[in-house]
């Protein structure tokens, strides 16, 4: 799979400014401080200094995704154990943030091959159930591409 991060990244900040998601970007962000949201106040940051930069639209559709789904996202209780993707929330976060990716690219576009889509966006491995039936459906069309006018 091949795209341009830079347009990835200007298609999903064009749904968060649909969505009236605002984003922040310091600049002065050490490269292994994560992104967050703040679901309630509509706001991502994120860390334009990230060590893997290919993450970056895959964390920015994580970030998004816990805004879209109404996540109640208080650090202190959800933090734990989302590195390793161990809590419920984070899974169904990330679905959703496969679906968000998978949104950018039409279904011709795009073949059934998980591996290489993880690695396109650096998509942690503990995740490649979830990137298999997202990208099972999308391609084979079980679910449609969201469509970001009419939902959320």
């Amino acid at each position: 799979m091949y795209y341009e991060q830079e347009d990835v990244l200007d298609y999903l900040l064009s749904i968060c400014k649909k969505k009236h998601i605002k984003c922040f970007w310091p600049s002065s962000l050490d490269p292994h401080t994560p992104p967050t949201a703040l679901p309630s106040k509509r706001r991502i940051v994120m860390n334009p200094n990230w060590h893997n930069q290919i993450a970056i639209p895959f964390q920015l559709a994580h970030e998004m995704a816990h805004i879209l789904n109404g996540d109640d996202t208080n650090w202190i209780r959800y933090y734990q154990g989302t590195y390793r993707g161990e809590s419920k929330l984070e899974y169904n976060t990330n679905k959703t943030a496969i679906r968000i990716l998978l949104s950018y690219f039409g279904t011709d576009d795009i073949v059934y091959n998980p591996i290489s889509f993880m690695n396109s966006f650096a998509i942690p491995s503990y995740l490649g159930s979830a990137v298999s039936e997202e990208l099972g459906a999308y391609c084979y069309g079980v679910k449609d591409k969201i469509n970001f006018d009419s939902i959320y």
